[in-house]
């Protein structure tokens, strides 16, 4: 790479006039870089004679850092560092490498004496033990003493047929963005007894009830991974998951059954499938690495799929931050989508799920104190209390109006004051807003400010979620909540210019403010979006161990 980069700088030198009078039709026709490159002539690579350090002015090349660090294993790796050789396993290591265990399995014959009254002995007895585990006992012992500890994976001494589909479903993990790996059993060493095969049947039941933990509810903590991350995964727990293949006719379809049931989740999921099919077939490293790193990202978004609640609401509102959008669905139709901003990336719009049950028409502004500290004491020091006067913004104390052009905002205790910007065409919420109370104070509402909708980076908020068409939202929910109450545009706007009014729905709403960066459109093309947060290299990370 030397040489080239030398003999280009000099060729460059070398046509000084002729890039000079061909310089403005270049740009006219923007030239690639690559087509720059190929009208470049090179010698042959025979005429070139090796680089030494003294071409360099120096005594000696100084030890590259690459390749003086430990060979990184991970599929990130710099491809200049070679790896260490590794010995060849011999005869004797394979045959020391179990099979996987379906194949193992398989191998057993019935043996009619392990009856299934002494399997469930000795599951009693393990799961009841002083000084056994105590965390087996307590996650498995509900489940098998509500079933007088008869064994529901084993049956003569070997895996029955449910317990087989059990393990052919979890050993397809991967093609649901999980780690097969995990939920591999641990077989029991030594002679075939009561015991040994009471052991492969909770080894198991354990392995089931994992899969459906992560399957339910994903494999990370969210509320750990972000203070943005308000949501509570609907993690089905081991008696219920194992009570549910239990009492299945088709145990796959079970097992299936624990992951999310919403059709996003199963196009990305196939999506997922389609993807790794690709990267078999690919030839470069380069490539399979690019390829490899995007599903991740895909498997980061699978796992938030399982932090939504399992019902979504046949009707609901669905707001995603990444493509800054509203969408109202019915059943799996969007029924009416408008441009929304969301936070900027200091002031996020949250996660997290809730329901609304009202809007607000001719709304006042109740600032919150922290947009008060962040954005409007700095300006009030410098420009005196006239700033908030002529925003149209009150400020109360004890609830008495008091002239802020008065106060000192540069020492002022800003805690014991609130801040009110009255309903009006300047109001920082518009007409309306809609409302879902929760502790974030997030709503979502119109804004004076209509030109930020016509930006591609929407990411403008302090938190809360402007939208562009408020009063076709509003119409259509009204519909929804209050049918026959003929709540029209023209009937809402006959409203502006008085004081607050609050319309209260019937029945609330559900809405969800998620977070995806890779969606399966109609036509069945992954869309990708901006990670704006960085949540998504959040969720991998944790996933991988903190590997990114």
């Amino acid at each position: 790479m030397h040489w080239q980069s030398a003999f280009l700088a000099c060729a460059l030198i070398g046509s000084g006039s002729l890039a000079t009078a061909q310089a403005e039709p270049a740009q006219r026709f923007r030239l690639a870089d690559w087509e720059v490159e190929q009208a470049i002539p090179r010698p042959p690579l025979d005429a070139v004679g090796p680089v030494a350090a003294r071409d360099f002015g120096l005594e000696a090349f100084p030890p590259s850092p690459i390749l003086a660090e430990a060979p990184n294993a991970d599929d990130e790796a710099p491809e200049t560092a070679r790896a260490p050789e590794v010995p060849q396993p011999t005869e004797a290591d394979f045959a020391a490498i179990p099979d996987d265990p379906p194949s193992l399995l398989e191998e057993g014959q019935p043996d009619p004496a392990i009856t299934v009254e002494r399997v469930a002995q000795q599951l009693r007895i393990i799961l009841a033990r002083p000084g056994g585990d105590r965390a087996l006992q307590q996650q498995l012992n509900p489940f098998y003493a509500g079933r007088g500890y008869q064994p529901l994976f084993v049956r003569d001494g070997v895996v029955a047929e449910r317990g087989q589909a059990a393990l052919t479903r979890l050993g397809q993990a991967g093609e649901d963005g999980l780690d097969p790996a995990a939920y591999r059993i641990q077989l029991p060493t030594g002679p075939r007894t009561a015991e040994s095969v009471a052991r492969l049947e909770l080894a198991l039941a354990r392995a089931v009830a994992l899969y459906a933990s992560h399957a339910s509810g994903g494999r990370t903590d969210p509320k750990r991974l972000s203070g943005y991350f308000d949501v509570s995964p609907p993690r089905i727990e081991t008696t219920a998951a194992l009570e549910s293949v239990a009492r299945a006719e088709n145990v796959t379809a079970a097992i299936d059954g624990f992951n999310p049931p919403h059709p996003g989740f199963r196009r990305l999921r196939a999506k997922l499938v389609e993807m790794r099919g690709e990267r078999r077939e690919m030839t470069t490293t380069e490539a399979t690495r690019r390829h490899a790193l995007r599903e991740r990202d895909l498997i980061a978004n699978l796992e938030r799929w399982r932090w939504l609640p399992r019902q979504l609401g046949e009707t609901h509102i669905w707001v995603n931050s990444t493509e800054a959008q509203v969408n109202v669905v019915q059943g799996t139709q969007v029924v009416h989508s408008t441009r929304a901003v969301v936070g900027r990336p200091e002031t996020q719009t949250p996660v997290f799920s809730d329901a609304m049950s009202f809007i607000v028409l001719n709304p006042s502004w109740h600032v919150p104190i922290s947009i008060v500290r962040r954005s409007m004491l700095g300006p009030a020091s410098r420009n005196g209390g006239g700033y908030f006067a002529r925003r149209g913004i009150q400020v109360t104390q004890g609830g008495r109006v008091v002239d802020a052009s008065t106060i000192n905002w540069a020492s002022a205790n800003v805690g014991r004051y609130t801040f009110r910007q009255p309903p009006g065409t300047a109001n920082a919420l518009g007409r309306m807003k809609f409302m879902f109370p929760n502790r974030h104070a997030i709503y979502l509402h119109d804004t004076p400010s209509r030109g930020d909708f016509g930006r591609s980076n929407r990411t403008l908020s302090n938190g809360c979620v402007r939208v562009q068409n408020p009063e076709e939202l509003a119409a259509l929910l009204l519909g929804i909540a209050l049918p026959g109450e003929n709540w029209t545009i023209g009937r809402m706007r006959s409203l502006y210019g008085g004081g607050e009014r609050s319309v209260r729905f019937r029945q609330a709403i559900p809405i969800h403010l998620v977070y995806f960066t890779m969606t399966v459109d109609s036509t069945g093309a992954l869309v990708e979006l901006p990670d704006v947060y960085g949540h998504n290299a959040r969720v991998r990370a944790a996933l991988s161990g903190g590997r990114g």
